[in-house]
Order: C-alpha cells, then structure tokens, then sequence
C-alpha cells in the first residue's frame, strides 16, 4: 500500500497525498451497494487508523478544496457513523471530533452529531462547545434540547416539545412514527439534490437511532407527551 504523505500548505493547512483516498471511498461506495456492509466498514476504520498512526495526536487542519483530502475527511465522518451504529459511542465521539479538527467549517456538520452524543455520555462540557455551532432555529436544536432536559432531568420541556411540533411538523411526525419505512420514494428523494424535510427527518432519525435504542423511554416520553 501506498505510504500516506502531509504536506504543508502554508497557514497550517494540510494536504494528503500518497493514498488515493477517493478511489478508496468509491469502493467502500461499491461494497454497499452490493450489501457487503461489514467489509465497507472495516475499509473505512482500517484507512481512519493508518492516517491517524502516521499523524500523531497533533491536530491538524486538512485542505477541503482538495478533494482527497476532503475524501479523507468523510471516511472519518462515516466510519464515526459505523460505530455509533453498533453502540461504540465513544470511538464514534473520538472520530467525529477528528473531523472538526480537519475540517474548521464542519462541511459534514459532525457538531450535531458531537453534541447528540455527548448528551448519551453525559458529558456536559463539550456539549456546550458542540452546541454552539447548531442555530437555535433547527429541528435538530429543538431535539437537542429535549434530549439533554431528559437526561438531565427525567423530563421534558413543554415549551419546547411545542415548538418543536408547531415549527418542525415533520421532524415531530418522524419522531413519534412506530415505523420508518426505507421505500423507493424514500430512496430516491435522499439521492436528490434538495430532499424533502420528511426525507431529513428520517435520515436523522436512523443516524440518531442507535441513541435512542439505548433510551427507548426517551422516545417513549416524547410520543405520550
């Protein structure tokens, strides 16, 4: 295998080269769709920790315009993904706040996903950090905040339950569904390039789902309310 090389750009922006990373998330790409999900995740993790082997516990800042290092930035942000799916939230946490490291702009928005988690870990004082960067006028601040009340707490906040199934119909809906159908309407709305705020409401809601199986009272709690 080709040997991973950061090459300073000026500015402390770096630029990875040696590895063609986006080659290598085109086949990961592949592996999926062909349902070999386990091998597309040991792919990600194996690429994630060679770079991270070479790169050391230094911060760095990574080029986004360059696209092999931005591809290099997005198999951080989905093998952060594999792992909160089968509920190993702390690696998840470790890989996402790499991604916040490489890329200051949070193009992939891992802060969500960051501020989500620190919740489950209860872990309050990276919340506040993470949670500056989510306006307050989302569906995913109006969530966030039901979370952290909930696990802070037990309950949940009226005002803000109200807000969101007033402003946010859709996201409330998903959130209260027994079911999250995957059908081709579905499918073919997440391949779009503007999707409806159903079609978001249930990408979130899968990407938060490992959360939630391990607090089922939380979305219990929300459904009676």
């Amino acid at each position: 295998m080709a040997r991973v090389e950061i090459k300073p750009l000026g500015g402390g922006v770096m630029r990875v080269e040696g590895v063609d990373y986006t080659r290598l998330l085109r086949q990961v790409e592949e592996k999926e769709l062909k349902g070999r999900y386990a091998v597309a995740c040991e792919l990600r993790f194996d690429a994630v920790q060679k770079f991270l082997d070479l790169a050391g516990e230094e911060p760095l800042t990574l080029d986004w315009e360059d696209k092999n290092s931005r591809a290099l930035i997005e198999l951080f942000y989905r093998s952060a993904s594999d792992h909160l799916q089968i509920g190993e939230v702390e690696m998840a946490v470790a890989l996402w706040e790499c991604v916040t490291d490489f890329d200051e702009e949070d193009h992939f928005e891992a802060n969500v996903m960051l501020a989500f988690s620190y919740v489950s870990l209860e872990d309050w004082d990276c919340l506040e950090s993470a949670r500056f960067s989510i306006s307050p006028k989302t569906p995913e601040y109006h969530l966030l905040t039901l979370w952290e009340s909930y696990m802070r707490s037990g309950e949940l906040e009226k005002g803000v339950l109200q807000e969101l199934s007033s402003r946010h119909r859709e996201w409330w809906e998903e959130f209260i569904a027994e079911q999250h159908p995957v059908d081709e309407a579905y499918r073919a709305d997440c391949r779009s390039e503007h999707p409806n705020k159903k079609t978001e409401a249930r990408e979130f809601w899968f990407a938060t789902e490992p959360l939630w199986e391990m607090h089922v009272e939380f979305i219990e709690k929300i459904r009676k309310s």
